[in-house]
């Protein structure tokens, strides 16, 4: 085809030189130069390809380049547009037979001629065939869709090129919908079922997302209200199933986000209020009034197409979110006349997309947007708190829910709303009955079905006693306390969901309705329900306590601050100290609220700080005493309690603490026992006590061990009470024994053991006949000074003692034991040693229970108090006079374990008292030999296997120890001629196998022992032949051992 066909001949187009410049004529000649060429080679290839004289690659490679072509022509003009037109028009002709992807190359081509060419001088004539042409290009020919299958890529060129057409040409439009209104409807309306149609059918994210933006604009280019009333209902209608949450397809968030752009588009233009004012310069002013009818319709089928977008307020991207925001807040704004019917759905999304905001700025900007939107319309807080009400009032069946998601974004719901009222004007009393009281019922509905758990210890980092806590400060310790877990079953997470909504209230939220129906609940109250006022009531009380202290920390006046916080407040402490007097910490069902009240106890004291000091006399035996309990979840809360009760009212440590109380402590355990309030709880108390504050307790303790005697002799018949009581009484010697700084007075015993004198030599009596001529000449001396009155003793009067009438032995020997006699009467025993001593003399007499295991405690008692007591002789060695006779009669007990600790404490009063249990020993002897016998009968001899358990079998241990009591007897107690030949006789097989008792034997009598075992060695035939010495004037015998 020659050039003349595209209505050129070898020039460029004419062009009005009085309207265009030289050089924009010089632009125009280059653009065109190179237009040129690629225009023919299109046309060209195109009319030979339908001739079937090239093939699809040519053509799609001649519109490849003249897209590159276009891409870097700056300056196109209508003209050159309409010159670039007339190849692509043969493309479109052909488009059923040529490639989809030359169509599409064409289509970019024709989009780069509108956006760069035509722009605003597009025909409206051309408008209609353009957009006839986009509309089957996109959605394909409605009557004859099977003959033109339409890709992806062509569809998307398509929805890119009538976007671009509404955006660059919106009054071509606009003009063709007002030309002639029964001619454009169809092909507007083909065209937007062609739009509507990509974004919801399309598989491809892109073109989605171009075909909604394509909807968009189109919308934007309809001004005429009347006629963009037309398509709402298919608009909304295809919109609302591409944003329909549960799709069968998966929708991008770019999708969802244009869409709901979209929505908020048309929903403005159709359903608004008033014209708005940037519209009136394109429109003319409707005069005719609205269509009452039609509205009300409209507004039902609106509603229900809305009630399905709102589902996308819980999606997860923020950019859906801020569009459906937005899209509320207009239809709010701007919709309220025509679409009163959906401002509850609407209030309701908005609260939703609040309470999901996770970045603190965003959540802000948000309330206070939706503040102003409520304060602008009366009508819409009346609307919010209706909604509330409800959400309220399906608060504990939506607890009881197991789904988690669910029941936090409801708790969160509750609290945005309450939240956003609290900044209005309007009265909330219905709605703080309507929480109080639902609080309470899913309170209460949570803890019934989870009343059957299994009691575990919490995750905290709590003071453990046994680590000795009185030796802990208060900053090495966790001085928090969790709240109770009440709950491990399932339930547990409704009480999580309410601890939250209480947490997430501030200091205006609960108001003083909900504080006063709360306090007035706690009364009477018991079980379950009691529990669930009291836990809800601690949440409450935390937050005023909190609130409080805020107020504290700028104001010197305690007195200042919220009255309604005081008052609630105080009433809650009141009712925890109730249940902490009242209720016995075995009472399995009440341990939850004791556990609650020892947490509203904490929270209270860290309120008061050192004003709580006040509160001691009757707030700290109720701490102390649940740290006794079994129970280890109320332990634990009882300690930390006790350290943070510590902290706040400026003390150390727990243990400081409780010293600087102990009057308050003693004085509570003393009455209870006083009055004969017999309870395993006393005791507990008080071992408790003295663990953590140490020894320094321990003085204050002698009336109460006076009333804990008093109470055994009333009440010796139980062996449970006398075993707690015990138990207390054994943990006093404990803690004094194995603490170094203990205030009593202990020390090594200075006993002696005497034993036989040994054979006097020669040399002995030759030095003992020197040192008396010494000591003779110095007596010589001291009298000639007294005779003449010389030297320095001449001025000092003398007394009969001085008298040198002694020898000089029993000169120093009188200064010794006068020395001693006054230091031992300057040395009085304390307080605490004799609180020791009474114990251990009046414990005596209780080693005849029938309880094996007070037995024990006993024994074990007296052990341990040995080496307290053996400091001050006079005062131990008539104690173990007293005691003798109990403690060596549990010797013979039918209890292996009460033989053994008996042993234990034989050996431990004999090293303690020495040789003044000798004569005891001699009178016991043959019982204790009679026993050692039977002992050693019923174990094997050391060399063969002891039996099945061997040595951890009770036999072999009764031997054991009683070989242990022989032997410190043999090293601490004189014995008698007879008395050292029987225990040679019963320990001697034991010298070679056993270290212990060869030491001791040799301590004994050592040349009794090599004599044993030389006999021994003979007995077994094992001589030994030593060579006989030779020696120059010396003659030696043979020798056999």
């Amino acid at each position: 085809m020659s050039e003349s066909v595209l209505g050129f001949e070898d020039e460029p187009p004419a062009v009005s030189k009085s309207e265009e410049t030289d050089t924009f004529m010089d632009e125009q000649a280059a653009i065109f130069r190179n237009l040129k060429p690629v225009c023919i080679a299109v046309n060209q290839i195109v009319l030979r390809y339908k001739t079937k004289n090239a093939s699809a690659k040519e053509v799609i490679l001649a519109l490849e380049t003249a897209l590159q072509t276009l891409s870097t022509s700056t300056g196109l003009d209508t003209k050159l547009a309409d010159y670039v037109f007339f190849p692509l028009s043969f493309v479109f002709r052909e488009s059923k037979v040529l490639p989809s992807r030359a169509t599409e190359i064409a289509l970019d081509c024709l989009r780069i001629l509108i956006e760069q060419g035509w722009q605003q001088n597009v025909g409206v004539e051309v408008c209609k065939q353009l957009l006839v042409l986009f509309g089957f290009l996109c959605g394909g020919d409605p009557i004859d869709g099977l003959s033109n299958v339409v890709t992806e890529g062509k569809s998307i060129a398509a929805v890119k090129c009538i976007n671009s057409l509404c955006l660059h040409a919106p009054n071509a439009v606009s003009d063709l919908v007002a030309s002639n209104e029964s001619e454009s409807i169809p092909v507007i309306g083909h065209t937007i079922s062609s739009l509507l149609l990509s974004a919801r059918e399309a598989s491809a994210v892109e073109l989605q997302v171009c075909a909604i933006q394509a909807l968009n604009a189109m919308e934007s280019c309809l001004f005429k209200k009347q006629m963009l009333r037309n398509f709402l209902p298919g608009i909304v209608s295809g919109l609302t199933k591409v944003l329909h949450p549960k799709t069968k397809l998966r929708r991008s968030y770019k999708v969802l986000e244009c869409g709901l752009h979209a929505m908020t588009t048309i929903l403005r233009k159709t359903l608004s209020n008033g014209n708005n004012s940037n519209q009136a310069k394109h429109t003319v002013e409707d005069t005719h009034n609205e269509d009452s009818s039609w509205i009300a319709a409209t507004s039902a089928q609106v509603k229900q197409a809305l009630a399905n977008v709102v589902g996308l307020r819980y999606h997860e991207r923020r950019e859906v979110l801020e569009a459906l925001f937005l899209l509320c807040m207009k239809v709010v704004d701007d919709c309220s006349n025509a679409l009163g019917n959906c401002m509850s759905l609407m209030l309701e999304t908005l609260a939703c997309i609040c309470c999901q905001d996770a970045d603190l700025n965003t959540a802000e900007k948000d309330l206070l947007a939706m503040g102003r939107l409520l304060n602008r319309h009366v009508e819409l807080p009346d609307l919010l708190k209706a909604s509330t009400y409800d959400w309220i009032s399906a608060l504990p069946r939506v607890l009881q829910s197991t789904e988690a998601v669910k029941r936090l974004r409801h708790v969160r719901l509750i609290t945005t709303a309450y939240r956003i009222l609290s900044h209005t004007n309007s009265d909330l009393s219905v709605i703080d009955r309507a929480l109080a009281v639902n609080l309470q019922e899913s309170t209460i509905a949570s803890i019934k079905q989870g009343s059957r758990i299994s009691i575990q210890s919490l995750d905290t980092h709590l003071l453990q006693i046994a680590a000795a806590p009185y030796e802990l400060p208060l900053s090495q310790i966790a001085l928090r306390i969790d709240s109770l877990a009440i709950l491990n079953s399932p339930q547990n997470h409704s009480l999580r969901d309410i601890s939250l909504l209480v947490d997430a209230f501030d200091s205006t939220i609960p108001s003083t309705a909900i504080k006063k129906q709360l306090a007035e609940s706690l009364q009477g109250k018991h079980s379950d329900q009691g529990l669930a006022y009291l836990w809800l009531s601690s949440k409450i009380f935390r937050h005023a306590a909190e609130n409080e202290m805020k107020v504290v920390e700028f104001v010197d006046d305690p007195s200042d601050g919220n009255d309604s916080n005081k008052n609630f407040m105080e009433v809650v402490y009141s009712h925890c100290m109730k249940i902490l007097s009242e209720t016995a910490i075995e009472d399995e069902g009440q341990w939850r609220q004791q556990a609650v009240a020892l947490e509203i106890i904490a929270w209270q004291s860290s309120y008061d700080k050192l004003r709580f000091r006040s509160e001691l006399v009757d707030a700290l035996y109720p701490i102390l005493e649940r740290l006794g309990s079994r129970n280890t979840v109320l332990r634990d809360h009882a300690m930390s309690c006790l350290n943070i009760v510590s902290r706040a009212c400026g003390y150390q440590s727990a243990s400081q603490l409780v010293i600087e109380n102990a009057d308050y402590l003693v004085n509570s355990v003393a009455v209870k026992l006083n009055t004969f309030e017999i309870s395993p709880q006393a005791p507990q108390v008080l071992s408790m006590m003295v663990q953590l504050c140490g020894p320094t307790i321990i003085p204050y303790l002698d009336d109460v061990v006076e009333t804990i005697f008093a109470t055994l002799a009333c009440f010796h018949g139980y062996p449970r009470l006398a075993e707690s009581l015990f138990q207390f009484l054994r943990t006093i010697i404990d803690v004094a024994s194995l603490t170094s700084s203990s205030t009593v007075e202990r020390s090594g015993s200075d006993h002696q053991t005497t034993r036989r004198a040994p054979i006097t030599s020669v040399a002995d009596v030759g030095n003992l006949l020197q040192k008396r001529v010494l000591c003779m000449d110095q007596n010589q001396r001291a009298l000639l000074r007294f005779e003449f009155g010389s030297g320095p003793a001449a001025n000092v009067p003398w007394e009969p003692s001085d008298l040198p009438v002694n020898t000089g032995e029993n000169v120093v020997r009188e200064a010794t034991s006068n020395l001693e006699f006054t230091e031992k009467r300057q040395q009085l025993p304390t307080k605490s040693y004799l609180m020791i001593q009474s114990i251990v003399r009046l414990g005596q007499h209780y080693l005849t229970q029938e309880s094996p295991k007070l037995r024990l405690w006993l024994l074990q008692l007296t052990t341990s108090s040995c080496n307290i007591l053996a400091s001050n002789e006079d005062e131990f060695l008539p104690l173990i006079n007293d005691i003798w006779p109990a403690v060596v009669g549990r010797l013979y007990d039918p209890e292996a374990y009460i033989c053994i600790a008996a042993s234990e404490t034989l050996a431990k009063i004999s090293q303690a008292a020495g040789d003044f249990v000798s004569s005891r020993v001699e009178v016991e002897w043959s019982g204790m030999r009679d026993l050692y016998k039977r002992a050693h009968s019923q174990i094997k001899s050391p060399n063969e296997e002891r039996g099945s358990f061997g040595n951890f079998g009770s036999a072999y241990q009764v031997w054991e120890a009683l070989l242990r009591m022989f032997v410190t007897l043999v090293m601490n107690v004189r014995m008698e001629a007879e008395m050292e030949d029987e225990v040679m006789e019963l320990l001697g097989p034991l010298v070679s196998s056993r270290r212990d008792v060869r030491d001791a034997l040799e301590s004994l009598n050592a040349d009794t022992v090599w004599l044993q075992q030389s006999l021994k060695r003979c007995d077994h035939s094992d001589f030994v032949e030593l060579a006989v010495p030779s020696m120059n004037g010396f003659s030696f015998s043979e020798l056999i051992l």
